[in-house]
């Protein structure tokens, strides 16, 4: 004869049920976090420099950038927000790209750097300080492209009165032919002319820089490297 389930036993039947079975499956464990990325970007490959620029390019007083270095911004020549760098004129020989880049701030750091453009930046072909104290912001107030292989500008700043004519005006030449960098004019003054005004004129594919004077206009002329003397 068959008793009816005790009460006992019918309250602990679901618990027999899921023990048999092992009950719901236990939850996943969670996925491990993501890392979060580098904070340091990675390192860009070097800028394609090699063959332009040269040690002799540091005319004057040395300035980093060192010729032959690579630059990605141009910002990087600037001393201060008051400071900055600019590009002022872009001069193209062949398939070459040069940025003539100037500090245009009232700061006396004023410096001219003659940049290569390249893939992703610049290379740096030298750069321009005055060895003596520089009173105004320099100027290229002069640009011309020499045949079809130089780029020369005639770079103009003030600075202490001359001893001898009281002149403060001072012009620089430089030329670049896109893969170095050089003083295209040297006298018994150094590379500085003092004068009142100088001025490049083209003659056919010769360029001339003239020299007004008290009696007469010195006439010099751009052999491929330097402004020379008329014979």
């Amino acid at each position: 004869m068959r008793r009816p389930l005790g009460g006992w036993f019918a309250a602990a039947l679901p618990c027999l049920v899921a023990c048999a079975t092992g009950g719901p499956p236990p939850p996943e464990p969670a996925p491990p976090p993501t890392p979060p990325p580098s904070a340091v970007a990675p390192t860009p490959p070097p800028l394609p420099c090699e063959g332009i620029g040269d040690a002799s390019s540091g005319l004057g007083y040395p300035v980093e950038p060192k010729p032959g270095a690579g630059l990605r911004s141009i910002q990087a020549l600037s001393t201060s927000p008051t400071n900055p760098a600019q590009v002022v004129w872009t001069s193209e020989i062949g398939d070459k790209k040069v940025d003539w880049v100037v500090r245009t701030g009232a700061a006396r750091a004023h410096a001219v750097w003659a940049l290569r453009q390249v893939a992703g930046g610049w290379c740096v072909l030298g750069s321009y300080v005055s060895a003596v104290p520089v009173e105004s912001p320099m100027t290229l107030a002069q640009k011309a492209l020499a045949g079809q292989g130089t780029a020369v500008a005639l770079v103009r700043f003030e600075s202490a009165p001359d001893e001898r004519t009281g002149v403060t005006t001072r012009f620089v030449a430089l030329a670049t032919d896109g893969d170095r960098f050089w003083l295209a004019l040297e006298g018994k003054g150094g590379s500085q002319l003092i004068a009142r005004e100088a001025k490049f004129r083209k003659q056919g594919s010769s360029l001339f820089l003239d020299v007004p004077m008290l009696a007469a206009t010195a006439v010099l002329k751009f052999d491929g490297e330097r402004f020379v003397k008329l014979n």
